[in-house]
């Protein structure tokens, strides 16, 4: 039986403290790369966003509203959603900037263009 126990003492040495931190470590690497830092990017990108908000800028809120900026305070802004009708609104409330699209359609082709110089027949 003394054999057994000495075997038993002899065998392979404990991977020590080493051992036991890497895995935790990766697992906080794999988080910080998977989630912290994603994040802290969109916060910068929607701080940036945020910051330029001007007067006369048309914004899409995160509730699906569009609206122009009428005026920017330090906590909100005041959009106008339609000819009149004003809605007061947190700045983290809006969702992103408008750029309206460059449209190359010549002014003749467009379906709005008024029909006042043909004749009527």
């Amino acid at each position: 039986m003394q054999g057994i126990y000495t075997l038993a003492a002899e065998g392979e040495p404990t991977g020590g403290l080493l051992n036991m931190i890497l895995p935790f470590a990766l697992i906080l690497l794999v988080f910080w790369l998977l989630f912290w830092r994603p994040n802290q990017k969109r916060r910068q990108q929607e701080q940036q966003m945020v910051s330029a908000l001007v007067p006369g800028v048309e914004v899409m809120t995160k509730a699906g509203i569009f609206a122009t900026v009428v005026e920017v305070h330090e906590q909100d802004v005041l959009l106008e959603i339609s000819p009149g009708t004003r809605i007061r609104m947190l700045k983290a409330g809006v969702g992103e900037v408008i750029t309206p699209a460059a449209d190359d359609t010549p002014v003749e082709d467009r379906p709005d263009f008024g029909d006042d110089d043909k004749p009527n027949s």
